[in-house]
C-alpha cells in the first residue's frame, strides 16, 4: 500500500522541488536579499559620510578654537604692551609723566583700548584718556585691590564690569605702579570692550549663521560670547558644567540658546580664561541630509522597481503553475469523473507489478456497470454522466484509500490493490454495497449495480495479462447472474 501511495505522488504535479516552484520560493528571497544589500549599502555609505562630515567639523571646530585662542592672546598682549607703557613711564619720571601726551602721540589707540586710567595709592583716579569729574574711587574694585595686597602679581585679567568713567561693560586689564622705594604707589587700568574679543574675530564663513565663539573666566563669568548675528553678550554668569576646557569636538547643547552644535575649547592657563568655539551641528549636517535624502529616494525607487518586477515576475510563475497543474490533471484525470484516467491507472499498475513482491500481492477488480449502455439509450447521455459521476465518488469512498481507482473508458472501471490477496474482497464487498443504493437524479431513482471481476498477480504476468484476468472474470459473473461475485481462486475473484 505505501508503494501505491508513493506513485500516485509520482502522479501528480511536482512540489517545491521543481524548477517553476523553486522560482517561485527563491525569487522573494532572492528580492529581500538585493534589497538588503542595498539598503545595507546605502545605510553604511551614509554612516560613513555622516562620520566624515562629524570629522570635518570636530577638525573645523579646532581650529576655530585655537585661532581664537591666539586672537585673544593678541588682544591681551596688546592690552598688557599699553599698561607696561604707561606703568614704565610713570615709574621712571612720576613728576612729569603726562598720559594726554601718550594719547596725542598714537601710543594708546582706540582699536584695541576703550581708555586708559590710572589711579593712585589710595584707589582715586588721577587720570584718564577719556575726560571725567568729581572724585572717583576705584579702591573697593577687585583688579585694585588684588595689586595693593599682592605685590607679585603682574597682569590681571578682571571680570566684565560697568566702568565708573566710560559707563560701559568692560575687562579691567591692571598692572601695579610701584614707587622708587619699591612701595605700592597705584594701579595702571587698560578697559578693553569684550565685544572685541569675539566681534573682531566673527565670521559667518567660519561659523556658519548658528556657530558660536566665547571668551569665558574660569571663575564662572563670561568675557564675551557671540553666537550668529546675535550682538555679543558679557558679564552674564555661566551655567553650571559650562565651563570645560577638556571638551574637544564633543556634541554640545549649549543651555544658553539651546543650539546643539559640536564644540571644541583651549585654556588661556597664563589669565584663567577657556576659549570655545562652536559649529551648529544642523549646519554642519546640512550638506549631509541633502545627500541622505537623495540617497533614500534612489534606494526607495529602485526597491519599488524591484518589487514591482519581482511581483509581476511571480505572478507569471505562478500562471505557468496553474497552467502545468492543469495540464497534468487534464493528461492523468478523467475529466467526467475526476478518477485517474486509464493512461494513469494503467502506468500505476504497471509501477505496482513491477516491484519485486508484487506476486500474491497485486490485485485489481475490473467493475463493469450492468446495462448502463441501455439507460443511456433511454434517458440520455446527460443522465448517464450524471449518473456516472455519482458511481465513481462510491468507488472512490469504497476504497477509502486502500486502493486507487480508475476509470477505463465508458462504464469500465480498475481498482488497483497493493495488498490485494487480503483487501480485495473487502473492497470488492463495500463496492457492492454502495451500488446497492439507488441514484437519485431529479427526484427520480436508478438502480445501477455491477459486475466484478477480481485477479491477483501471478507469476509471469504482466499489468496487461492481470487486467485480461480480472476482465475475463468479469464476465464469467454477467454470465453467471449480474452484480454477484465468489471469493477467489488463486488468481481471480468470480464476481
Amino acid at each position: 500500500m505505501d508503494r501505491l501511495r508513493t506513485f500516485i505522488r509520482r502522479l501528480r504535479p511536482r512540489g517545491p522541488g521543481s524548477a517553476p516552484h523553486r522560482a517561485f520560493i527563491l525569487l522573494p528571497a532572492l528580492t529581500v536579499l538585493i534589497l538588503a544589500v542595498l539598503w545595507v549599502t546605502i545605510l553604511m555609505r551614509l554612516r560613513v559620510e555622516k562620520e566624515a562630515v562629524l570629522h570635518d567639523a570636530r577638525v573645523a571646530a579646532g581650529t576655530v578654537a585655537s585661532a581664537l585662542d591666539t586672537h585673544t592672546l593678541k588682544t591681551i598682549h596688546d592690552v598688557d604692551a599699553i599698561a607696561l607703557l604707561v606703568k614704565y613711564g610713570l615709574e621712571s619720571s612720576p613728576e612729569t609723566f603726562d598720559l594726554k601726551k601718550y594719547q596725542a602721540y598714537g601710543l594708546i589707540t582706540a582699536d584695541t583700548a576703550l581708555q586708559v586710567t590710572i589711579a593712585g595709592a589710595d584707589g582715586h583716579v588721577v587720570a584718564s584718556t577719556i575726560p571725567f569729574s568729581g572724585a572717583i574711587d576705584l579702591s573697593d574694585r577687585k583688579h585694585f585691590r588684588v595689586h595693593r595686597e599682592h605685590a607679585d602679581v603682574g597682569l590681571f585679567l578682571s571680570d566684565p564690569v560697568i566702568g565708573r568713567i566710560s559707563r560701559q561693560w568692560s575687562i579691567q586689564a591692571t598692572r601695579r605702579i610701584n614707587r622708587p622705594d619699591g612701595s605700592f604707589g597705584g594701579v595702571v587700568i587698560v578697559s578693553e570692550n569684550p565685544a572685541w574679543l569675539t566681534d573682531g574675530f566673527y565670521t559667518t564663513a567660519a561659523l556658519g549663521e548658528h556657530g558660536m565663539i566665547a571668551v569665558l573666566s574660569n571663575r564662572g563669568s563670561m568675557l564675551s560670547r557671540r553666537a550668529g548675528e546675535a550682538p555679543s553678550r558679557t558679564g552674564d554668569t555661566l551655567p553650571t558644567g559650562y565651563i570645560d576646557p577638556h571638551r574637544n569636538g564633543e556634541t554640545f547643547t549649549d543651555p544658553i540658546d539651546h543650539v546643539e552644535r559640536i564644540v571644541a575649547s583651549r585654556e588661556v592657563k597664563r589669565y584663567g580664561l577657556t576659549v570655545m568655539a562652536g559649529l551648529s551641528l544642523a549646519e554642519t549636517l546640512d550638506d549631509y541630509y541633502r545627500m541622505r535624502r537623495v540617497y533614500v529616494t534612489m534606494a526607495s525607487v529602485i526597491s519599488a522597481i524591484l518589487v514591482g518586477l519581482s511581483t509581476w515576475i511571480a505572478a507569471l510563475i505562478l500562471k505557468l503553475l496553474k497552467g502545468r497543474e492543469q495540464l497534468h490533471r487534464l493528461a492523468h484525470t478523467d475529466r467526467l469523473t475526476g478518477l485517474s484516467n486509464r493512461g494513469c491507472i494503467m502506468d500505476l499498475l504497471e509501477e505496482a507489478v513491477a516491484a519485486p513482491d508484487a506476486v500474491g500481492r497485486v490485485a485489481v477488480i475490473f467493475v463493469d456497470l450492468d446495462r448502463f449502455k441501455e439507460l443511456n439509450d433511454t434517458f440520455g447521455h446527460q443522465l448517464g454522466d450524471t449518473i456516472l459521476a455519482d458511481i465513481a465518488r462510491r468507488l472512490r469512498d469504497a476504497a477509502q484509500g486502500r486502493a486507487q481507482v480508475g476509470r477505463l473508458g465508458g462504464d469500465e472501471f480498475l481498482v488497483v490493490i497493493d495488498d490485494g490477496a487480503v483487501s480485495a474482497p473487502a473492497i470488492a464487498d463495500a463496492i457492492t454495497a454502495a451500488l446497492e443504493v439507488p441514484v437519485s437524479v431529479h427526484g427520480n431513482a436508478y438502480h445501477v449495480r455491477a459486475s466484478l471481476g477480481i485477479a491477483v498477480l501471478q507469476a509471469g504476468e504482466r499489468a496487461a495479462d492481470l487486467v485480461k484476468t480480472a476482465d475475463h472474470v468479469m464476465y464469467d459473473a454477467k454470465e453467471r447472474g449480474r452484480a454477484s461475485y465468489t471469493p477467489p481462486v488463486r488468481s481471480a475473484l468470480v464476481a
